[in-house]
């Protein structure tokens, strides 16, 4: 597992699972869930699943899942060390990320007994209805209800 780990974090993301395996690899198991989810939920195309509506629940129910499993303070240095240690994110790109990660910690924090897969999946999507997460458009973020 530790080879597999080594190859698939940025060097952010190793400091803080070599610093707490245990609470790296619920991290990274909601990341899978959270792509999981994410593909069950929305059209495979570019547009959806990058900078769409796709990647802003992913963020979310990504971060959700982590403050669940880790707190949120945990789920707020992985998903920093996330964004902030990729190389060739465009500004605009990560602007779009820390905004929905805030949503994904905001909605654990707020349903802290959240349980189901499916509870945390119909929570997020419904902010991405309502919204109130954040997207890219012609090179703009916009609100998630904003574009088709």
């Amino acid at each position: 597992m530790d080879g597999y780990i080594n190859g698939y974090l940025n060097a952010q993301e190793q400091a803080l699972y070599n610093a707490n395996r245990a609470k790296g690899l619920l991290c990274i198991a909601n990341a899978k869930t959270a792509i999981d989810l994410t593909k069950a939920r929305y059209v495979n195309t570019s547009s959806v699943m990058h900078n769409g509506n796709g990647d802003a629940f992913r963020h979310a129910v990504w971060n959700f899942g982590m403050t669940i499993d880790v707190g949120a303070d945990f789920a707020k240095k992985w998903s920093d060390a996330h964004e902030f240690g990729s190389t060739g994110q465009p500004a605009t790109e990560r602007s779009m990320d820390i905004y929905n990660n805030s949503i994904g910690i905001s909605l654990g924090k707020n349903n802290p007994t959240t349980l189901l897969q499916s509870s945390f999946a119909n929570l997020t999507q419904a902010q991405v209805r309502a919204g109130r997460l954040k997207i890219i458009s012609n090179g703009n973020l916009v609100w998630s209800n904003s574009v088709g």
